[in-house]
């Protein structure tokens, strides 16, 4: 969720208005997209949102490929990775 909240906040013709300004960073443990075709478009531009991606090698609920696949939608992102679940 946190990197559909940084894709909402940063296109502004999306469904949320909020006036919130844009996340200054974003701190992300086992992320993936979306994968429903309604959300897609959030991750056509690369995301500008500085971001931290933790995940686990071993993870068995969210396999790392899905982690990486996020963290390749940020422009400026920093990965950490474990071998715990």
């Amino acid at each position: 969720m946190a990197a559909v909240l940084c894709a909402m906040l940063e296109n502004r013709d999306s469904a949320l208005d909020s006036g919130h300004p844009e996340l200054k960073f974003a701190i992300i443990a086992s992320g993936y997209k979306l994968d429903d075709s309604r959300w897609t478009y959030l991750y056509e531009q690369p995301l500008r949102t500085p971001s931290l991606h933790m995940y686990g090698v071993l993870d068995t609920m969210i396999h790392v490929s899905k982690s990486i696949d996020l963290r390749r939608a940020f422009a400026h992102s920093v990965e950490l990775s474990t071998l715990g679940a």
